[in-house]
């Protein structure tokens, strides 16, 4: 390997731990600009690293293409469908998120030398600690941060359930779980001082999963660690990990147990301030506890044989045992009853109230929905980004809904059984790769298979339940997992290796057509990037009082994104406030004709109608506006 290749290796852990906390820390990387400024960067180190050779030389498996042109083949049947959805730019919104998946999945795949799964490990360990850490601290020091309850203006729950930096309770829990199987990868499979460390961040990761209230987060990291312990060869040193760290983490929930103003009054109290400080003595108390407990115990006591296949089994039989009889405990007919019914008001309720609740909070109610849209059109769907208008029209509670909090029946609705298809091909691809890869392989190498393998579990059922396709900090952690699932990275690193003249054969080719491709998908991921920042340097120049300024802003984003809906509306909203009335509602008809389905664009139209004295068009559109959102409390209250 070049100096060259081995330096962008040895590099990626703390590129990858600073990119893991970044991505969560700007709430979570959820709006668009986020998003694809994001994609820009990745597609970027692409191309050039592509063009200056620097990635390994290892070949691409036949299983990564697999998975990687499916995923390609869900992206170009999400792009189709803006040629029938009622909104292109949402369609095309929903292109640049896969796009930014593929090429995250790309980047894995490519960058990855044979065996380097634990580099990458070592990364994603380092960056969802510091979250899961930095989360803490702002809940134990209520004033540390700024900015901390944006999300309670929306929703007064807010405020109990830890949710900064990732500005989402279940978001900010998944990523918890997630770092779960990562650290207990280096619990079982590093030196002694190494494991110590890897369990220590365990009653931090406790408490900050039970400050969030989540209760799709503690089953996600039940999950991970069941699939772990299911998978991996070293059972008996990571229940040792498991089993120190878990006491260690419930006496860090026994601490905040026993301090209510902390937990739910924490930004309210002059006493949570006092009981943030001595539940952070104790919790960093038994953080360094459980640390040097299991690194001693690592180091003195000696590795366990392995288990034979009757022991597993027997283990496995217990487990499902134990799940079963936890599912018929818990009376799952009544629970599901309580899940379906219409969502209680729960804005008083504390965290423990809501963690132990069985209500859906909406969730029946949007997944319906979903299959709703799904049956008006079942092979292609309404198309990309469609459900929020979907929901707007026929939702069946009062509530604000951008998507359908699950991703599998969001793609039925909106793609259809083709998109459904082709999204669950290349999830389950990957999947068997990775369970091909537990076979034939050595202890160290399974482990790593065995935690990636757990973490994706843990997100596919956090994917099925919540909108965490959307939240990108989330979603690019798992198609990371996933690509490392499929590329060289969790394949031998010594064995069976290629001459290097077989392996270099056809590489300038393959740069060549990656760098092209990468480029390619770099300017799609800009049009709407730069098309937004317009928008918002038209609505800051208004915001100033410059409508010269603000006019020309509104007409570049239009130039940018001719087919989209959201530059007319501004340029209507501009040339209205210039008292352009006619040309406003030429652009306002043109914002409708790109996104009919948009009640806002109907409600903006009516005003200007009404302006330009058109009082029975203005009374049509108000009318087609109350039509598309008949639950809003502007038409109902």
């Amino acid at each position: 390997m070049s100096s060259g290749r081995q330096f962008v290796t040895y590099l990626w852990p703390p590129v990858l731990a600073a990119g893991v906390f970044w991505l969560a820390y700007d709430e979570g990387s959820y709006g668009l600009t986020s998003r694809n400024s994001i994609a820009v960067i990745v597609l970027w180190a692409i191309v050039l690293a592509s063009a200056a050779g620097l990635w390994p030389t290892a070949p691409v498996s036949r299983s990564a293409l697999v998975s990687g042109s499916l995923l390609g083949a869900f992206a170009v049947w999400t792009g189709l469908s803006a040629l029938w959805a009622a909104s292109p730019e949402k369609a095309f919104n929903e292109l640049d998120r896969v796009l930014l998946f593929l090429a995250v999945f790309a980047l894995a795949v490519v960058a990855a030398p044979r065996g380097s799964a634990r580099r990458w490990f070592a990364g994603l360990a380092l960056g969802l600690t510091a979250v899961s850490v930095i989360a803490l601290v702002s809940r134990l020091f209520p004033h540390s941060f700024e900015d901390t309850t944006q999300l309670a203006q929306a929703f007064p729950t807010a405020s109990k359930r830890l949710s900064f930096p990732v500005d989402y309770w279940n978001g900010l829990a998944t990523l918890v779980a997630f770092a779960i199987p990562t650290l207990l990868y280096f619990a079982v499979e590093a030196r002694a001082v190494v494991r110590g460390l890897a369990v220590a961040p365990f009653p931090a990761l406790a408490a900050t999963l039970y400050l969030t209230s989540s209760r799709g987060g503690w089953v996600a990291a039940g999950i991970a660690i069941v699939v772990l312990m299911a998978l991996t060869s070293r059972r008996w040193a990571t229940a040792g990990a498991l089993f120190i760290g878990g006491a260690a983490s419930a006496g860090a929930v026994a601490v905040l147990l026993t301090r209510d103003e902390l937990v739910d009054s924490p930004l309210t109290s002059s006493v949570a301030e006092s009981q943030g400080r001595s539940a952070a003595l104790l919790i960093a108390l038994l953080c360094a506890v459980a640390g040097v407990a299991y690194g001693l115990l690592a180091s003195v006591v000696p590795a366990p044989p392995r288990a034979s296949r009757g022991a597993a089994t027997a283990f496995a039989a217990v487990l499902v045992l134990v799940a079963l009889g936890a599912i018929i405990a818990a009376d799952p007919v009544q629970r599901y009853r309580n899940f379906k019914e219409i969502p209680p008001e729960l804005t008083g309720a504390s965290v423990q109230e809501h963690l132990f609740s069985t209500s859906g909070n909406g969730r029946w109610q949007w997944w319906t929905s979903a299959v709703d849209e799904f049956e008006t059109r079942p092979l292609v769907g309404r198309g990309a980004g469609s459900y929020e208008a979907w929901w707007a029209e026929h939702a069946s509670i009062p509530a604000f809904v951008r998507d359908a909090h699950s991703l599998y029946l969001e793609t039925l609705g909106e793609l259809g059984l083709v998109g459904l298809a082709l999204l669950l091909a290349f999830l389950v691809s990957c999947l068997v790769t990775g369970a091909r890869r537990l076979r034939g392989r050595t202890e160290g190498e399974r482990a790593a298979v065995a935690a990636l393998l757990a973490l994706v579990a843990a997100f596919l059922f956090e994917a099925g339940i919540d909108w965490m396709w959307e939240l990108t900090a989330v979603s690019v952690v798992a198609v990371l997992a996933l690509g490392l699932l499929s590329g060289p990275a969790t394949e031998p690193a010594l064995a069976r290796l290629q001459p290097a003249t077989a392996r270099r054969r056809g590489l300038p080719f393959l740069r060549i057509a990656v760098a092209a491709i990468a480029f390619g998908l770099l300017v799609a991921e800009a049009i709407p990037l730069l098309a937004t920042m317009e928008v918002r340097r038209s609505q800051e120049a208004v915001d100033n009082g410059n409508l010269v300024e603000a006019l020309d802003r509104a007409e570049s984003a239009r130039s940018i994104q001719p087919w989209a809906a959201s530059p007319y509306l501004q340029l209507a909203l501009v040339e209205e406030l210039g008292g352009r009335i006619e040309e406003a509602r030429g652009s306002i008809e043109n914002a409708i004709g790109h996104d009919e389905d948009d009640w806002r664009l109907w409600l903006v139209a009516a005003r200007i109608q009404t302006k330009a004295g058109a009082i029975a068009e203005a009374r049509e559109s108000l009318a087609r506006a109350r039509e598309l959102n008949p639950k809003s409390q502007l038409f109902t209250g």
